[in-house]
């Protein structure tokens, strides 16, 4: 299939302006982005956006690393130091796992993770846009970081709060591997 053409603006921002190739990027590559626009006919209201859908800087270099896009415009130059190389690897490990991976900004994390299979159908892809997030995905850039028990108390209730498992995850040099670790808040 031939490569989707996308705008990159100022600041490796890549909007996708074109509903069809919005569906393509979730369908055939797993990529949601996030939706930033007003709909015509109701502007005033945020409860459901609209086109164009803006693409995280790891969405964008993942489709780049497959050829999967072709981006017009300013030169895409992310990433750009090592702890966005990270970021990157990270998001390409969660991905390549089979989640759709998404922006956790209001849940104080990195990503979000929906499932993108079920085991028993592995024909029917789980929209991000019919389910919850199961995780929230905090990267930790450096595995041997102190994280204080108030952290991680803190990291567990917000999870919990919001029906979600909170996910730490450190690059480990010593394995070549990301580690993951999920944490849950739990009264006694």
């Amino acid at each position: 299939m031939a490569p989707l053409r996308l705008h990159c603006g100022q600041h490796n921002q890549v909007l996708v302006f074109d509903a069809d190739a919005a569906m393509r990027l979730r369908t055939e590559h797993r990529i949601v982005g996030c939706l930033e626009g007003s709909h015509p006919r109701n502007p005033l209201q945020n409860g459901y956006m609209y086109l164009p859908l803006s693409l995280l800087p790891e969405e964008t270099a993942l489709l780049r690393e497959r050829n999967a896009v072709e981006l017009l415009g300013a030169e895409f130059t992310w990433p750009e130091s090592p702890a966005d190389r990270l970021r990157l690897a990270l998001f390409s490990d969660l991905h390549r796992r089979g989640f759709f991976v998404t922006r956790a900004l209001k849940f104080g994390g990195d990503y979000l993770l929906y499932p993108g299979k079920l085991p028993a159908f592995p024909c029917c892809k789980l929209s991000p846009m019919r389910y919850h997030s199961s995780h929230i995905v905090t990267f930790v850039p450096d595995i041997t970081q102190q994280i204080t028990p108030r952290e991680l108390v803190s990291l567990a209730r917000l999870g919990t709060a919001v029906n979600k498992t909170r996910v730490l995850s450190s690059w480990d040099p010593a394995k070549a591997a990301f580690a993951h670790v999920c944490i849950n808040w739990s009264a006694m």
